[in-house]
């Protein structure tokens, strides 16, 4: 009787500690260093859905991480609540989670034709930072810009 009381708190020992092993955030190696992150929440970029005039961007994102995340590397992946915004000066003409690997921007205006150009910002969810775009277009009615086969290929960048 005595053994089998052992060898069950034995076996409830390799139990828990198996479990607890399971839930211990992997160390830093060298090979695997830990990943900086910003302290941004989601962005609450809001659209007015009423205006008339509209044009459409197709986009992957691409983000250039060699100054600001350099230990990243190939790590960097798009996340399911990633961002990609649209503005004019600083309103917010657009938004846009991703499908796959893809952006579909709807991109709209009180006006069929802005002065102001178009810009693009991309939340990292995984980085918690806002990166910014390296393209600027006008606002056209009717544009379209990038499509599933071609899309526009942005290379954003952290502010620095």
């Amino acid at each position: 009787m005595k053994k089998s009381i052992i060898i069950l708190i034995a076996l409830m020992g390799l139990i828990v500690t198996g479990c607890q092993k399971e839930n211990v955030t992997a160390p830093i190696t060298p090979d695997k260093p830990d990943i900086p992150t910003g302290n941004l929440s989601a962005p609450n970029w809001n659209v007015r859905p009423n205006y008339d005039y509209s044009s459409s961007m197709t986009a992957v994102v691409e983000v250039d991480l060699s100054l600001t995340y350099p230990q990243i590397g190939n790590n960097w992946h798009v996340d399911t609540a990633d961002m990609v915004g649209a503005f004019c000066d600083d309103r917010c003409v657009g938004v846009a989670k991703p499908t796959g690997s893809l952006f579909f921007v709807y991109i709209t205006s009180p006006n069929p034709s802005l002065n102001s150009h178009v810009t693009l910002r991309y939340y990292s969810a995984v980085l918690k930072n806002i990166f910014y775009g390296d393209v600027e277009f006008p606002f056209n009615n009717g544009d379209r810009r990038g499509t599933v086969n071609n899309p526009l290929r942005p290379l954003f960048r952290a502010e620095e």
